[in-house]
């Protein structure tokens, strides 16, 4: 049973939306567009990850996607994680193409390019084994009963070519490719065979865990040391196509001046972005200026319309911007 489902993860969207409202001339622009790159791949990993896991037994697993947690203030997060009455499975997706060699020497893998050149990585079965500590530690903390933890390192690309440096074969038990995944998860199955709880404690365990998510606070701005002001204020165009920042607010519509197209909505967007980037209030006089509104009143029409909470009066009064009632740009 799948517990949580797989969504788009907060750091991707936040660098996608930073990606889109940085000028192409601000030196972060392309660190940011290889961030992204990369992201945008992790999560095609995890994708892959979830489409294999939903074949898994229904009534033998619970199923929970970027599951993030938090223990004494060090926070983690967990590709995927399966449940059940005799194991706990963690499997951390991964979408490197290529040569791969797993270094157990340093600890890292090391990936080939085709021209020769050397890319480094952390090893992902040490990343396993931290977050297999950090949840055990978790468990132990919120009293849940414990259960054998074991991990996988599931790679999207069945292309993928895996070498390791040590004539131990056996340290690709961990590591797994494609439809290789339920091999690896029979023989745990196998290994894991006594059942340890019954249905119930695990369904008390799933709800805790769900309760008990904690995903880290970004600042995306400040990680790229960037502010306010390198972000383009205004309402961006929803045609695909076009994006064109800003469009013009007239007679009640958005206008775009380079495609021609109008809306009633595009607001909702920009305000979006605001709320993500930068923060989660406004007043008018910062909403006008985001916006690019002509005149005071016209703000405190468009955000009396959405029906924000509010704290003071005229000038001063703040609105209180929500995921709910604003829309960033979708993935």
């Amino acid at each position: 049973m799948i517990m949580q489902e797989l969504t788009p993860p907060q750091r991707l969207l936040l660098t996608e939306i930073l990606r889109r409202l940085l000028e192409i001339t601000n030196r972060k622009y392309q660190e940011v567009e290889r961030d992204l790159a990369k992201r945008w791949a992790g999560y095609w990993g995890e994708i892959a990850l979830a489409n294999y896991v939903k074949e898994l037994p229904q009534d033998k697993y619970y199923i929970f996607h970027d599951l993030q947690l938090q223990i004494h203030g060090i926070y983690f997060q967990i590709d995927t994680l399966l449940l059940s009455q005799n194991y706990i499975l963690i499997i951390e997706a991964k979408n490197i193409s290529g040569t791969l060699v797993f270094d157990n020497v340093f600890k890292q893998l090391i990936r080939i390019h085709k021209d020769g050149t050397e890319e480094s990585f952390e090893d992902p079965r040490v990343q396993c084994e931290r977050l297999q500590s950090l949840l055990r530690r978790w468990m132990v903390k919120n009293g849940c009963k414990l259960l054998p933890i074991d991990t996988l390192v599931f790679l999207k690309s069945t292309n993928t070519i895996l070498k390791t440096n040590s004539a131990d074969n056996a340290d690709f038990n961990k590591v797994c490719k494609g439809r290789d995944l339920f091999n690896k998860i029979e023989k745990l199955e196998q290994r894991y065979n006594q059942v340890k709880v019954n249905n119930e404690t695990i369904i008390q365990m799933g709800k805790l865990l769900l309760s008990q998510q904690s995903p880290k606070p970004i600042n995306i701005l400040e990680e790229y040391k960037l502010t306010a002001k390198d972000i383009r204020s205004g309402v961006c165009c929803p045609i695909e196509t076009c994006r064109f920042i800003p469009m013009n607010y007239k007679r009640g519509k958005w206008n775009c001046p380079a495609c021609h197209t109008t809306s009633n909505d595009a607001h909702l967007e920009a305000l979006g972005d605001h709320f993500y980037l930068i923060k989660p209030t406004m007043t008018n006089i910062e909403c006008r200026n985001f916006l690019h509104l002509p005149t005071y009143d016209t703000s405190q029409k468009i955000l009396f319309k959405l029906n924000l909470p509010t704290t003071g009066k005229t000038k001063s009064r703040l609105y209180y911007l929500s995921p709910k009632k604003v829309t960033p740009c979708v993935l």
